[in-house]
């Protein structure tokens, strides 16, 4: 006989179970996330393996690579190159990478069968709207390839340098990779190569461990998701596209300043610029412009109305029209807006 408000036996241990089970189900879940927390804290806490190489000749090729971005604008700070310096001198090739691999965008290995993959770096995908932005990609060759090192990205489209405007926009073919874009479905905002002009080199010189420089465009500001790709040509992606990496870059916004620029008789004229945030980067960012501007030299060339894009904060200018006028210093500071003005005189 069954009574309002009890429950039989049998149905009682059956909901005993079930609650019982289900308490042991979520205390075993929770620990599965908690120790996947831990487990993902910690490797993102580890710093990168150092890998067994010749000091010398890693030694050189940092020597190469601070070169290399001291002289595209975008020098590592003081107190990392001295830390680099003094590994060199002590032959440390452990505390070369301890200090460079902190900021390398990417790291790249090559397995013993030249098959390439990819993953992320601690440095912060940072760019700058308008210039291309020098990083660091740590190579680690587990082969004998010296070929070429390759980057692309399928957000990415052509890029030039060194010409007339007229000839870069024909050669670009805007229009054409607009309708290709569109017909792919994607958004080709980004620009990306290797730099391998002097000091760098074209080619992996088939050193266990080297560091390269790849140049990075964004035409967007803000936020934008891209997928970076390395190979060394042929077959040499590595299964299950681990030579893919989608990157979320964070692109600073590039302010349009207008400069006015006069004469030392009060006329308009043009002047050579040379922008430096704080921390001595060049700007726009030199790796790669069109003419007039050149990418082995700081200094741009703009005339009176002319428009520049810089970013915004505390700048230092120098300014100059050729060995008759004096070299001029000054600060300037660029507001968080789409527009500014500054304004020059020049001395002879």
């Amino acid at each position: 006989m069954k009574f309002p408000g009890r429950t039989s036996a049998p149905l009682a241990r059956f909901s005993g179970g079930v609650a019982r089970n289900a308490w042991a189900l979520s205390t075993v879940l929770f620990s599965i996330v908690i120790g996947f927390g831990i487990i993902h804290r910690s490797h993102a806490a580890e710093p990168e393996p150092a890998v067994p190489v010749a000091a010398q000749p890693l030694a050189a090729n940092v020597t190469r690579l601070v070169e290399a971005l001291d002289f595209l604008g975008a020098s590592l700070p003081v107190d990392v190159k001295q830390s680099l310096a003094k590994a060199a001198q002590k032959s440390d090739a452990e505390r070369l990478q301890q200090v460079l691999d902190e900021h390398a965008l990417f790291i790249v290995e090559l397995n013993p069968e030249s098959r390439v993959k990819v993953r992320r770096g601690p440095a912060r995908a940072l760019l700058q709207q308008g210039g291309y932005t020098p990083v660091i990609v740590k190579v680690v060759n587990l082969s004998t390839v010296t070929q070429e090192l390759r980057v692309s990205s399928a957000q990415a489209g052509q890029v030039y340098a060194g010409m007339t405007p007229l000839s870069a926009k024909r050669m670009q073919r805007e229009r054409l990779r607009e309708v290709e874009a569109k017909a792919a479905n994607t958004n080709q905002f980004l620009e990306v190569e290797m730099f391998a002009r002097t000091p760098m080199t074209p080619h992996l010189t088939g050193l266990e461990v080297e560091y390269a420089l790849a140049v990075v465009h964004s035409r967007d500001a803000g936020k934008c998701e891209a997928t970076i790709a390395f190979d060394v040509g042929g077959a040499t992606q590595d299964l299950g596209f681990r030579a893919e990496l989608p990157v979320l870059f964070d692109t600073q916004p590039a302010v349009r300043v207008k400069l006015r620029v006069r004469d030392d008789d009060g006329s308009p004229t043009t002047a050579s610029f040379i922008f430096r945030d704080t921390a001595g980067h060049v700007h726009p960012p030199q790796a790669k412009r069109l003419a007039p501007d050149f990418y082995f030299q700081p200094q741009i060339y703009r005339g009176d109305g002319d428009i520049v894009l810089l970013p915004p904060g505390k700048l230092t200018v120098e300014f100059t029209r050729g060995p008759e006028y004096q070299r001029l210093r000054r600060e300037v500071t660029i507001p968080r807006a789409a527009r500014a003005e500054l304004s020059f005189r020049l001395e002879r």
